[in-house]
């Protein structure tokens, strides 16, 4: 007798956490995962974030099947439709489950594809907050609310670092202590590698048949690819990085591309991890002594907080979120990130990371990559399209709202209340990039000024209207309004120069 219930798991939802899995009798289900070719080139994606998202998803199957369920998995197949068509002929299901898609607009291409057959959808396991939560802090439609308040909802829900109705040490927030540059007693304790086994070296060749022209490289692959190693690698950053990541997590050295960093948000984002067990145990050695207040707090900000958050204004603001651009940017992503081929010593150190890893902390994307995105005012959905696919942990409802909200500034101050951007004083002051670079981060106007800093008061100049009512802006506008006129035409003059030639080969 065929199973007349077909659970379909994407490559995000490799979870035993999964709603619909969950919710499904293994004696009458079988499970249809599919590697579609075509969903893997809607983008370029880096070759590692190909390989990890496929990888996961065999390991996953494998798992399924020891434990009793019927898997019927399409590898390596040129679409979600023709798998699709051969799997309903061959156990003619009656219903269709799956949990929430984590892309806007992708279970109702699903459900067509699957019509007449009713397709359920499950709630997203791997989230804590609900939507009637988050709009519960909007006064409107048209109000926002911040990551602050909604982060503060989330903590006295799931009583997460919280003695009674006050958060453990008196205080919500310990940003303060969490923003120190590097020093020399910064010690770096390098990331627990998964070497490749047979399943993970298949993948590997797949995608170096398949997806030949894609950014990136798949050599030397470390990351987990099973729920056991994903929990070996998150124990790795509790016992030897956690308490080094509080205070540092800001920081930024050359050839450090993890720092103390967890690394662990690939493997929450496709399911191997649930961000609940990682903050219980945060928790559990902040109570025993084994853990700072600032760290476990800065680590939970992340998860409870910023992750929650951006979630959910993902899925209040599509679809037109996406195709924002309130400072009406037009400048074209230059070639150098795509090659990492730039004299900017700080990114192209942050570029090459990217391009060796998948990968860069979550400093080094908003205030390298995503600063110099802002100030150099890139198109914010070909920006946003780059960082979706350049990075392991990236997915649309990720970039969307950090990429054109936080980054760019493009959604008109709805995730951040002021634009995230700095001059190269910033960069000198949370690094150690300046020290050796060919551009003087001290200079604005002259040949060899740091490009962030005639950048930075190009953009001041060009978005002065924009932000004439913004009232976190004002200190700086009045700097901005006390410069003379030579001085502002000599900057206009630098950052159009250097805006023009960003294309050319190996410029500036």
């Amino acid at each position: 007798m065929k199973n007349k219930t077909t659970i379909w798991i994407t490559g995000d939802q490799c979870s035993l956490w999964n709603s619909a899995l969950s919710a499904s009798d293994r004696n009458s289900s079988t499970v249809l995962m599919i590697e579609s070719v075509e969903r893997g080139s809607k983008l370029k994606y880096h070759k590692k974030k190909l390989v990890l998202i496929y990888s996961t998803m065999r390991h996953f199957a494998n798992d399924l099947s020891k434990d009793g369920w019927q898997v019927d998995y399409y590898q390596e197949h040129a679409d979600f439709k023709s798998a699709l068509s051969s799997h309903l002929a061959k156990f003619q299901p009656s219903q269709i489950r799956m949990m929430e898609q984590s892309e806007f607009g992708t279970a109702e291409s699903f459900r067509r594809m699957v019509d007449p057959i009713p397709l359920d959808i499950y709630p997203h396991s791997n989230f804590l907050s609900t939507a009637s939560e988050f709009e519960s802090l909007h006064k409107n439609s048209n109000s926002r609310v911040t990551m602050e308040s909604f982060y503060r909802l989330m903590r006295k829900k799931t009583g997460i670092l919280m003695d009674g109705e006050n958060p453990v040490g008196g205080r919500w927030n310990y940003d303060q202590e969490n923003r120190k540059p590097p020093s020399p007693n910064l010690s770096v304790i390098k990331l627990k590698h998964f070497p490749p086994d047979e399943i993970t070296l298949s993948v590997i060749d797949m995608v170096d048949r398949m997806f030949p022209d894609h950014p990136g490289n798949t050599k030397s692959f470390f990351y987990a690819v099973t729920r056991e190693n994903a929990l070996l690698a998150a124990t790795d950053f509790f016992e030897h990085r956690l308490n080094q990541f509080g205070t540092y997590q800001d920081a930024m050295v050359y050839g450090e591309p993890f720092l103390n960093h967890s690394v662990l948000s690939p493997y929450i984002n496709v399911g191997l991890l649930h961000p609940l067990e990682l903050m219980q145990e945060a928790a559990k050695r902040l109570e025993r002594g084994q853990a700072t207040l600032n760290s476990v707090e800065g680590f939970v900000r992340q998860l409870l907080g910023w992750r929650e958050f951006i979630w959910r204004v993902y899925w209040r603001l599509m679809p037109d979120y996406k195709n924002r651009n309130g400072l009406n940017a037009s400048q074209p992503l230059p070639e150098f990130f795509r090659t990492g081929q730039t004299n900017m010593r700080c990114l192209s150190d942050a570029l090459q990371s990217v391009l060796d890893h998948g990968y860069a902390h979550h400093i080094a994307r908003l205030m390298l990559l995503g600063n110099f995105a802002l100030i150099a005012g890139l198109n914010p959905l070909e920006t946003n399209d780059w960082f979706a696919s350049m990075f392991v942990d990236g997915y649309d409802w990720v970039m969307v709202p950090n990429v054109i909200g936080m980054t760019l500034h493009a959604d008109g101050g709805y995730v951040g209340t002021k634009p995230y951007a700095a001059s190269a004083n910033y960069i000198n002051k949370m690094s150690n990039y300046c020290r050796n670079c060919i551009y003087d981060y001290k200079e604005s106007t002259t040949e060899n000024a740091c490009p962030f800093n005639f950048l930075y008061w190009h953009f001041l100049i060009r978005n002065q209207d924009a932000f004439k009512n913004n009232q976190r802006m004002a200190l700086i506008l009045g700097s901005l309004s006390k410069k003379d006129d030579q001085w502002k035409k000599l900057i206009s003059k630098r950052a159009v120069s250097f805006l023009k030639g960003l294309n050319s080969p190996l410029s500036l």
